[in-house]
């Protein structure tokens, strides 16, 4: 897998001059991680994109660690014999019209399969958007390069994606809304021969990658991929697709997948400490929230921070219906909070803090973060924050007692939404996680229920 995610040397076969094509971008996008040992390979060119370009893979000057092939799906065969004879022991296929589309697409994969094990290949794809190394700037896909010029940040999560659109969709809206960096994106289409499970061992011994996240349609190999699991050491969102009778039906037309029992694999998920998400933003908003909590402890006994009584209540109800609960607050902080809070109001779980904040301005909410950070009953705060201009004032210092603290803290915002940005970025650099919804915050701190004992560094 190394040389498939960090390849010192690369060729692109349907490599194209024209800046319309997906053989141009491959090699536009190859070109900014490789200066040399980047070979184009197209009969009908002498150069592309500055680069001497090859006629066929023989007459490349060595053999290249990854060989792309981006053309159309009926020569890809004659491709791979011409590789194996070669030498060239990776292919990732990023063409489609294989499998996904039938049984004249599945003998076509099929006789590129054979090929590969008649050589010794091991196989990548087909109909996949190759891999995006976010640690090493290097970019193995015919996304437009402008999608990523400038915008590809380094992180700890890494993506295994059985898509190929949808993990171009998905990175962009991660880079382009400051989700988390990126360690490795991996398109891996229809599993001809690579698997989840190779990426799966792969991760386990990679020390760029502390998170990973993963979009499948079926599980390739339930053994192994059991065994690659346990053995990560990593925690793992995994949004699946295909538990329905229509999803599994469009999944077979999609990267032909057959989905299994939902049920059976729901239970295997759930032995495996598996986190789930349903739906694409709560897949990245689940797996920010582990990127921001690292090492921290976490339960069920959640503290509810609020300046309205009503946003407490719905905070409650959801949180009862993740079989979390409210912390009973110690009798310490109780008292503490009676010094803040005005005479006529007894404090207590959810602390709607506004009274106190009339009396005592913003420093009502660094007393009251401290305290309940200090309390032994409490696991975890949700914070409701109404957001206007003058609470940037002071680049939100009333935040501090959350920054490096061991429990979880999640930020539930309302108000002046233009704002949201500001704050989402400004508590992310103090590693508080912040929702639009309050049940998607939530469903966040729901993560870190599972073992209030141990820090969340793995699952």
């Amino acid at each position: 897998m190394k040389r498939f995610i960090e390849p010192d040397s690369v060729a692109v076969i349907g490599a194209s001059g024209n800046p319309g094509k997906g053989g141009y971008a491959l090699v536009e996008n190859l070109k900014e991680k490789f200066m040399e040992r980047l070979y184009p390979v197209n009969p009908q060119y002498e150069e592309i994109c500055g680069l001497p370009c090859y006629k066929t893979v023989g007459d490349m000057p060595e053999k290249v660690d990854l060989v792309i092939i981006f053309v159309p799906a009926s020569t890809v065969p004659e491709i791979m014999e011409e590789c194996g004879q070669n030498g060239l022991q990776r292919v990732m296929i990023q063409s489609a019209g294989f499998a996904e589309t039938g049984d004249q697409g599945l003998k076509l994969q099929e006789q590129c399969v054979n090929i590969a094990r008649k050589y010794g290949i091991r196989l990548w794809g087909p109909n996949c958007m190759g891999v995006v190394n976010g640690q090493s700037g290097m970019v193995a896909s015919f996304m437009r390069h402008d999608m990523f010029k400038d915008k590809l940040r380094p992180g700890n999560v890494s993506l295994i994606v059985q898509s190929g659109m949808l993990s171009a969709g998905f990175l962009m809206q991660i880079l382009s809304e400051g989700y988390f960096g990126i360690s490795k994106t991996c398109s891996i289409g229809n599993r001809g021969d690579i698997n989840e499970c190779d990426l799966l061992e792969y991760f386990t011994h990679d020390p760029e990658t502390e998170v990973v996240a993963m979009y499948i349609e079926s599980i390739s190999d339930v053994p192994r991929f059991r065994e690659a699991i346990s053995r990560l050491n990593r925690p793992v969102v995994l949004l699946k697709g295909g538990i329905s009778a229509d999803g599994a039906r469009a999944a077979r037309s999609h990267t032909a997948s057959m989905a299994g029992d939902a049920r059976i694999s729901e239970g295997l998920f759930r032995q495996l400490g598996i986190i789930r998400a349903w739906d694409f933003l709560e897949w990245m908003d689940l797996t920010r929230a582990l990127v921001l909590w690292k090492g921290k402890k976490g339960g069920k006994r959640m503290a509810v921070v609020t300046f309205s009584g009503a946003s407490g209540i719905v905070a409650s109800d959801h949180f009862a219906m993740h079989g979390m609960k409210l912390a009973t607050l110690s009798r310490k902080t109780l008292e503490t909070l009676k010094t803040i809070f005005p005479a006529w109001m007894k404090p207590r779980n959810p602390v709607d803090i506004w009274p106190a904040i009339e009396l005592n301005g913003e420093d009502a909410y660094r007393v009251t973060l401290e305290t309940l950070l200090q309390d032994p009953n409490v696991d975890g705060i949700y914070l409701h924050l109404y957001v206007h201009a003058q609470i940037f004032d002071n680049d939100l210092d009333f935040l501090r007692p959350l920054e490096g603290s061991e429990k979880p803290a999640a930020i539930w915002p309302i108000g002046d939404m233009r704002f949201y940005r500001t704050l989402h970025d400004h508590a992310g650099s103090m590693g508080i996680p912040v929702y639009k919804e309050i049940k998607r915050g939530v469903q966040a701190l729901g993560i870190m229920k599972r073992d209030p004992h141990r820090p969340l560094t793995s699952i």
